[in-house]
């Protein structure tokens, strides 16, 4: 993204879901999910957008729609939407992940990272399933 005359106000979505996470709907062809998200993303003027499934990150679509997104000047970044245990029940966090450094050589620290915090858990792709640990926990291993 060029900013050719200095400051700009842009529309930033920081909580988008797609196919790969349980609670998105989609009822278009498969093979034009990409086309239709981003479409609807242009759409909808957004200008940067964080994929946040919910306990999930999937490289390839990630990849796929940020390579779409591209074309049409939309800067699409990595995230998650993590459910952690905290309080009487959970509490959902969006990150939001510097791809330079979370997505190297084509190796998905990401995903790792995620699966880490869920080991022994059933079904972490839902959105009421949360990590085994707390808040605290959480930002020191992200960290």
């Amino acid at each position: 993204m060029k900013f050719e005359n200095g400051s700009e106000v842009l529309r930033f979505d920081c909580h988008l879901h797609t196919v790969k996470d349980k609670e998105f709907k989609y009822s278009g062809m498969e093979n034009e999910f990409v086309s239709d998200y981003v479409g609807k993303l242009e759409q909808e003027k957004i200008s940067v957008g964080v994929i946040t499934n919910h306990n999930k990150f999937d490289l390839d679509q990630y990849k796929a729609i940020k390579k779409a997104a591209k074309k049409k000047d939309i800067l699409i970044l990595p995230g998650v939407e993590l459910s952690i245990k905290e309080g009487a029940s959970s509490i959902h966090m969006l990150i939001v992940f510097d791809p330079e450094e979370w997505v190297v050589d084509g190796v998905d620290y990401i995903s790792r990272n995620i699966n880490a915090m869920f080991l022994g858990v059933g079904d972490p792709g839902n959105e009421n399933t949360y990590t085994q640990n707390d808040l605290l926990t959480i930002i020191k291993t992200l960290d």
